[in-house]
């Protein structure tokens, strides 16, 4: 099994062709971190505003994409941005980004893995990590490896689909997760829909934090 600073080396090998150079001093990732995720919500909010517009549209799109290429950049040239070294905030627009690359399936994978390495290292946020990794996975129709999203059934349950289901609780203490036996509670409650509760995943009730 491969330790994880080879590991990193090679999400960093698939990456980035280092076509573009990045300046990975915290204060100027910081700004830039910032000046990207700006343009992503203007472009966002714009579209939002008059969603018919293929101008706006035209924009949001190449704004993903540019902003896509970029970060494939940073984390290949910068490794993952630290919350230590360009804030909460920064590390958050870094994650922005990654959420919103939804035309590159590959670099949200890659994205993901070298964000964990931050999480375990208590330089980047779980939940966001979490949220990362099921939208592509949804996206890729593939088993959530959270279980974040339930979809709702003909019969108007929550229904989850997850991979692995018996390490599912194991996966999200990992990066700090609540239990699933939370979650469920809470996507009941918030939808007033009952749980099938998922096949493999041990039912514990638990005492819960008031959000998760």
């Amino acid at each position: 099994m491969l330790n994880r600073r080879v590991a990193f080396a090679v999400v960093a090998s698939l990456l980035s062709s280092s076509a573009l150079a990045v300046d990975c001093t915290p204060a100027a990732l910081r700004e830039a971190l910032a000046t990207h995720a700006n343009a992503d919500q203007a472009a966002r909010k714009a579209l939002m505003a008059n969603p018919s517009d293929k101008n706006a549209l035209d924009i949001a799109l190449r704004t993903d994409r540019d902003n896509t290429a970029w970060m494939r950049e940073v984390v290949a040239q910068c490794n993952w941005p630290k919350q230590s070294e360009v804030g909460k905030e920064g590390a958050m627009h870094a994650w922005l980004m990654a959420q919103h690359a939804d035309m590159s399936p590959d670099f949200q994978v890659a994205a993901a893995a070298a964000m964990k390495e931050a999480v375990l290292a208590g330089e980047a946020n779980g939940g966001a990590l979490s949220r990362l990794v099921d939208r592509n996975r949804m996206q890729q129709k593939q088993p959530q490896a959270y279980a974040l999203n339930p979809e709702v059934t003909p019969a108007k349950t929550l229904r989850f689909d997850i991979e692995d289901p018996a390490n599912l609780d194991a996966r999200r203490k990992e990066i700090g997760l609540a239990p699933f036996y939370c979650h469920a509670v809470e996507m009941s409650e918030s939808r007033k829909l009952p749980i099938e509760w998922p096949q493999g995943v041990l039912f514990i009730p638990t005492e819960c934090p008031e959000a998760e």
